[in-house]
Parts: structure tokens; sequence; C-alpha cells
């Protein structure tokens, strides 16, 4: 298992995100008035590159967990840096381990977590996939275990501009969807492009 995560190893390394890749990639935020105050709260950005990532975390002002591929855990020491920066692995070749990873992450949004998870699930350049649905069921499942409430996900959009000595990187944050049965994951999943696609002009 990854080291639990620790909330000022994630603010150090968000300020250090900050200080090194923030200075080329310069985010600018618009929408966080649709950010809920309190979790949980399941965030969905648009994914194009790698930058994605750091990005988002720079640009949201509270902690996040990331949803990740279980490949990344395997090297011992970035499956504990992860971890401490609030990752949680997710095996896509097998369901039965995706399940268990997703019973694991009920305590944190019982505890009001922000959970970050691109629900293209890979790469989409120039465009934006049709999205992932079952992951999206997986979440929707919780919903009604030991007190959860239904779950807002919140629409991201991400778009890159070049700019002399770096790029511009407007993160969009669009107003929450839900869905209150996980029969629906799949017309929530397709909203959540739509309204992604959108916030990134595309």
């Amino acid at each position: 298992m990854p080291r639990s995560f620790s909330p000022n190893f994630y603010f150090f390394g968000r300020w250090l995100v900050r200080q090194t890749i923030g200075r080329v990639f310069r985010p600018i935020v618009r929408g966080l008035e649709h950010l809920p105050a309190c979790g949980p709260a399941v965030i969905c950005p648009k994914h194009q590159r790698w930058e994605d990532i750091p990005m988002v975390g720079a640009a949201l002002p509270l902690p996040l967990h990331y949803i990740a591929k279980a490949e990344l855990f395997q090297q011992p020491f970035i499956r504990e840096l992860l971890g401490a920066w609030g990752g949680v692995p997710v095996n896509r070749e097998r369901p039965r381990a995706t399940l268990s990873s997703f019973k694991k992450m009920l305590p944190l949004l019982q505890q009001g977590a922000y959970i970050v998870l691109f629900p293209e699930g890979t790469y989409v350049k120039g465009r934006v996939g049709p999205g992932k649905h079952r992951l999206i069921q997986l979440l929707l499942k919780l919903q009604g275990q030991n007190g959860l409430g239904l779950l807002p996900f919140i629409p991201v959009g991400l778009t890159y501009r070049c700019r002399p000595l770096g790029y511009e990187v407007e993160v969009n944050i669009g107003p929450p969807l839900s869905a209150p049965d996980p029969c629906q994951a799949e017309a929530l999943t397709s909203g959540l492009m739509g309204r992604i696609a959108g916030l990134c002009e595309m």
C-alpha cells in the first residue's frame, strides 16, 4: 500500500509546482464559484497532456486526491510519493482490483475529499473523447453508503495558449452535475464531456 496522504507534503508539492512548472505554464482560473466550499466532490478535467495534472493541482485551492493508473505505483519511491500526494491507484486491467480501490475511496469521500478523475482515461488531443463511464458508475455506487450523499461531478476545461516564454493555461470550472442512480452513469458521463468541450472551447 502507498503511504497515507499528507496535507503538508501536498501543499509543499503544490508550492514547488508553482515555483517551477508554473513559471512556464501559467494558470488562469475561472469559475471557482462552482467549486463546492465543502466536499466531497469529484473533479473531472479534460486530459490532453501530462501538464494537466500539476495544472489542476496548482489552480484549485483545496487538497486533491488523484485517481491514477496502478502502473504508476509499481516503483517503491514513486508509490510512496504519489500516496503522500493523495494518489489512488486504479488497475484498468483487473476490474476486481479497481473495485477494491474504489471501496477504499469511500472513507475519503465521507471525510469530504475532493477526488480528481480524468473521465477520458488517457490523453486525447485536439478534441474531447467520449469518456469512460465505468469509473463514474463505480463512484455512483458509493452514494448512499454509510451516509454518503449525492456526489457533485465538476467539469473542468483546460486550454493551452502559447505566449512569449511559455504558455497561458485557462482553467475553466463549470457547474456541477450529478446522478442519483448508477444506471445513469453513461448519461452523466456524456453530459460531463459535453460541458468539458464547452469549457475548453472545443
